[in-house]
């Protein structure tokens, strides 16, 4: 899958917090984990579904987020945060042209992730 529009929405220390456009398909991407030898990243990817595509839209225009948003993507990210919909992905940057083979997440690699994230977890 190619990437077709990428959206940072919080960016801190080169750990991303992005929404991800494939065609018609919608995912919020976090960084969870950055090898700091090699500069690869592995990225934590759920598909949200079509309501929240809609709804999201007007949340990835601001400049900046207020909780009120947070709140919003956590809760969308809470509700999408599946199995079926999880997937995991390794690389070193995110751009728009980027052609992306996911790895389907099991169920053992299923994480709760709160936003804004906090990247002291990295560390």
């Amino acid at each position: 899958m190619i990437i077709t529009k990428l959206h940072v929405i919080d960016w801190y220390d080169d750990i991303i917090t992005s929404i991800v456009s494939f065609d018609n398909n919608i995912y919020i991407f976090n960084c969870i984990h950055k090898n700091f030898i090699n500069g690869l990243k592995t990225y934590y990817c759920v598909k949200i579904d079509d309501d929240s595509s809609k709804q999201i839209g007007n949340i990835i225009e601001k400049k900046s987020l207020t909780k009120i948003d947070w709140n919003f993507i956590n809760m969308i990210f809470k509700k999408n945060n599946k199995t079926n919909n999880v997937f995991l992905f390794n690389i070193d940057s995110l751009f728009v042209g980027l052609d992306i083979i996911f790895s389907k997440a099991r169920s053992s690699d299923i994480i709760d992730i709160k936003f804004p994230f906090d990247i002291s977890n990295l560390y």
